[in-house]
């Protein structure tokens, strides 16, 4: 794990309390493993979330002043594609500063999409509780926004999509199949498949909603 005082640099921001910012790279796993550790980043992950939402909805209004209210809405969607954050988060190399148990080290946990985007949503609530709201926007206007507004359309809804593309070409309808779930009730990991004709795409993620919606994200991007 390299040194947060770099992370800190990377992202532009340095934190009063340094405790926040530990939190936010420290996956449950490596506090499974470590109970002494006084917190992991699920709670700032849910916080980060709602905060994320509120600036991405600021900044879409103010860059689409002509938007319609479902236009705005299709656009903001964008915040749950995995794939965009995990893009950003990897931009600022944040899987390097993760905290992992073991098992979770040794099978890839700092460049498992989920864990990224974890990350980056606990992130961005430790700013937001450390310096305030205007600390968090600049974050989020230098690191996340310009991805997010990138983000391809097809891969707002990429279950609906990947559907929609299945009907129209003759395949029927996509079907989604947990081939795996593991890992203790606090941190499960799910991998699902989804089939589309003769090809399957695999995804993974912590319930079976976020692991379809992963599957159909890598669907879309190989046959669309």
């Amino acid at each position: 794990m390299k040194k947060i005082q770099t992370l800190e640099k990377q992202i532009g921001y340095r934190f009063k309390n340094k405790q926040r910012l530990r939190a936010a790279l420290t996956h449950p796993s490596y506090r499974y493993e470590n109970p002494d550790v006084p917190a992991d980043n699920q709670r700032l992950e849910f916080l980060g979330d709602s905060v994320l939402g509120l600036l991405a909805a600021d900044a879409l209004m103010k860059n689409n002043p002509e938007a319609a209210e479902g236009e705005l809405t299709k656009m903001k969607s964008a915040i749950a594609s995995g794939a965009a954050l995990a893009r950003a988060a990897t931009e600022i190399e944040l899987g390097d500063y993760l905290l992992l148990g073991r098992g979770e080290s040794a099978a890839g946990g700092a460049e498992r999409e989920s864990n990224l985007e974890d990350a980056l949503e606990a992130l961005i609530g430790a700013i937001w509780l450390d310096g305030g709201l205007k600390a968090v926007r600049k974050f989020f206007d230098r690191h996340i926004f310009q991805i997010l507004e990138n983000s391809e359309p097809a891969l707002l809804n990429p279950k609906g999509t990947l559907q929609e593309y299945a009907q129209k070409n003759g395949f029927g309808i996509p079907e989604y199949k947990v081939l795996e779930q593991s890992g203790p009730d606090h941190d499960s990991l799910f991998v699902v498949e989804v089939t589309v004709s003769t090809f399957g795409f695999r995804g993974e993620g912590r319930s079976r909603r976020e692991a379809e919606k992963k599957a159909a994200e890598k669907a879309v991007q190989s046959l669309t």
